[in-house]
Formats: C-alpha cells, structure tokens, sequence
C-alpha cells in the first residue's frame, strides 16, 4: 500500500511508525519541514527503499507573526499537496499539521478519491482562541471562528480521526463529529532511541553537572506552554546551591524565557539549543528530575508529548497541568512523578525540593514510568492498530 504521513513539526514517533510501516513492505513518503521550529529528529538514518523523507523547504515560519505566518503556513499545504500528488497515495494521514495546510491537504484528498485520517494531535481552533484572546478578545474570537470553520469542516472529511486523548471527545461531539469513525491512540515515546543511561556520563561532564541536582525543561517553548512558572521558579530557587536548571529549547523559548528573567547570569541556570537526536537521551539522563508544563487553558486542547520521553529515559517528572489532561491522570495513577497546579511556583518548589531530599521516591518514580514506556510504546503493536484502521476505512 502507498502511505503518506504528514507531520509537519517533524517529531520522531510519527518517523518510527513511518519507518515500521515501511519495514513492513508499505511505500510511505514522510513528509515535514525543520522551519517549523520542532526538535531536531535524525531523519537521515532512517530512509529506506520503501521509506522516502522529504524535508518540505519553507521558510523558518514566523510565530509570532500572525499574518506572515498564515501565509507560510498555506505554502506548507501548497508544497506537501504537490509532493502527495506526485506520489499516488492509497492513504495520507495528515497530523502536528496547521489547519490552513491541513485544509489544502484534506482537500486535494477529497477532489482525488485517496481515504484520509485526520491525525488530531491539538484541537488548533481552540487554542488560537485562548492565545489570541490574551492579546485582544475581538481578535481571539474572530480568529477562532475562522479557524473552527476550517477544523470542524477538515475533521468532519476525513474517513477516520485518531485523537491522542480522550479528552478530546467531547469536543468532537459538540461539533458533531461522526463517533464511529473516532479512535483515540496516545502518543508515545521514541522508546528504542531513549534508553536508560548512567546519570553521569560525556554530556553531564561536558557541562559540569555531575555534582548538581539538576532539574530539566526540554522542548519547544511557545505561548501554550507555561514559560512564567519555568523562569519564576528557577528565581525563587536562585540561591540554593545544590538545584541546578538546565533548559535546551529552541531560539524563540530563548527569547521567551530571557524576557521573563530579571537577571542575566543566575547562579542555577544553563540554557541550551534544542539537542540533537544524538545528544537528546543524553541530556535526559543528565538530570535528576524532568519538569513539564501547560498554561491552564492549554490542557484543554494540547498533551504535551515531551512528557513520554521523560518515561523513556526513567525520570520522574514534575507536571504542571490541569489534573484532567491526560499527561496528569497517566502520571499520578503509574506514581511516575508530581502532578502540581498549574501557574505555582510554591507547589513547583515544594515538588522539587521534595524530590531532592528523598532519592528512594526519583528511583521509584522514575521506575514507574519507564516500566509504563516499555510496556505502552514498542513500536510494533502500536503500528498494529494503526494498520488496522488504514485497511477498515481502504476496504469501507
């Protein structure tokens, strides 16, 4: 069969279901763009005869220009539907994708009779509405209902949805969504690329942690993820000498986390570029504890996947997001880390401080989830399911 993936952020679990499909006598054509600012993934390596990947070149898209933005944004569909086209697809699944590019690619589908699944990774109108409305209610809600049309309208197309939540589901259904054509698949971590490493080792010599408690943020840094909480609690936490903070994100969570800093040089704090997917597992293992965050609005519509690496790589995590997102009702029900409020410092520091003191906790904790990652994310079941679906809807 002839698959395309279309995972415009470039993350590595859409690539390995990619590559096991290929090992599996699929021809797939992955399509994604490195301007969209996402994580470095090793691409290279992967391709195969039945696997080509193809970097769509764009340039770097401009966040925080709303206008220029959408207009990058479009040409992303505009060139993803030109490669599809070449490629005479059976199937494309199309996920992490703007809805501007996700309509132009659900489009083309329709018009060509190919079977699509609508891989809904964040409910985007959503969120443009509690993002843009910090800025300007009008312009919030103005631009949300320019992007539901298109959401509801993509979804409602699509031969199949796959949600990464359940909490997804009765958004769906106040959008009138057909429920029978719905499955909810997490995400998961890239649990062959992430193993367990010695806490020290060359990335934590090279940068002196050994001897540190060191708490990590790593991954992108946007509007959605709670930036104030990360820069405020590595202040309050300035002038303890034995908690260290490194943060590897990229240059737009850079800017982000110096404006909310008040001092320059602290004492606590490394911050990195986003590491590639060589040096990734080992700044997981260079820390003691793994930190991830959503402002309060944003777990609504997003789960933060960054969160599964952290399994991955046996640490315990401290998540800073609302108790119903499924990040913080995984995490509590497997003890694989502190579920605190959303937007406290006080509670985020109580949380690390409490991990620090107690060792035998991390060690349990840290085991919990990575008992959870070896369990929930080899790869093959899950292509499995996935592979079930795409033969119901080729065959309906």
């Amino acid at each position: 069969m002839r698959i395309v993936i279309n995972d415009y952020a470039g993350f590595a679990f859409p690539l390995q279901l990619s590559s096991e499909l290929s090992r599996r006598g699929h021809n797939v054509l992955h399509l994604f763009t490195d301007a969209s600012g996402g994580p470095p993934t090793s691409f290279k390596e992967i391709a195969n005869e039945n696997l080509k990947i193809v970097n769509i070149d764009v340039c770097r898209i401009e966040k925080d220009n709303l206008i220029k933005r959408w207009f990058q944004e479009r040409n992303y569909g505009k060139l993803a539907v030109k490669e599809i086209n070449g490629w005479y697809p059976d199937v494309v699944i199309s996920g992490n994708t703007p809805l501007v590019a996700q309509k132009n690619i659900m489009r083309w589908a329709d018009i060509n009779g190919v079977s699509t699944v609508f891989w809904l990774q964040d409910l985007l109108s959503i969120a443009s509405k509690f993002i843009l409305s910090d800025v300007n209610t009008a312009l919030g809600s103005f631009v949300y209902k320019y992007f539901n049309k298109i959401e509801i309208n993509t979804l409602s197309k699509a031969n199949h949805i796959i949600a990464i939540t359940d909490g997804f589901i009765p958004f769906l259904q106040q959008w009138n969504i057909d429920p029978t054509k719905v499955s909810v698949i997490k995400n998961w971590g890239p649990l062959e690329q992430i193993p367990v490493l010695s806490r020290e080792n060359t990335f934590s010599d090279h940068y002196g942690l050994n001897d540190k408690f060191v708490v990590l943020y790593s991954g992108t840094l946007g509007k959605k993820q709670d930036i104030k909480l990360i820069a405020d609690t590595v202040i309050k936490l300035a002038y303890d000498n034995e908690i260290f903070f490194v943060i590897a994100t990229d240059a737009r969570g850079q800017k982000f986390i110096k404006q909310q800093l008040s001092e320059t040089d602290l004492p606590n704090l490394l911050k990195l570029p986003l590491q590639s997917t060589h040096n990734y597992p080992y700044l997981l293992a260079s820390s003691d504890v793994a930190l991830v965050t959503l402002e309060e609005t944003a777990s609504k519509y997003c789960v933060p996947s960054k969160l599964w690496s952290n399994y991955c790589a046996q640490k315990p995590s401290i998540v800073a997001v609302d108790k119903r997102n499924l990040c913080a009702r995984i995490t509590e029900n497997i003890r694989a880390g502190i579920v605190i409020s959303p937007g406290s410092v006080d509670e985020c520091s109580a949380a690390i401080r409490e991990l620090k003191k107690n060792k035998t906790l991390r060690v349990s904790m840290g085991s919990n989830a990575r008992r959870y990652a070896e369990k929930n994310f080899p790869i093959s079941p899950i292509t499995d399911v996935f592979e079930t679906i795409i033969y119901q809807i080729m065959n309906n």
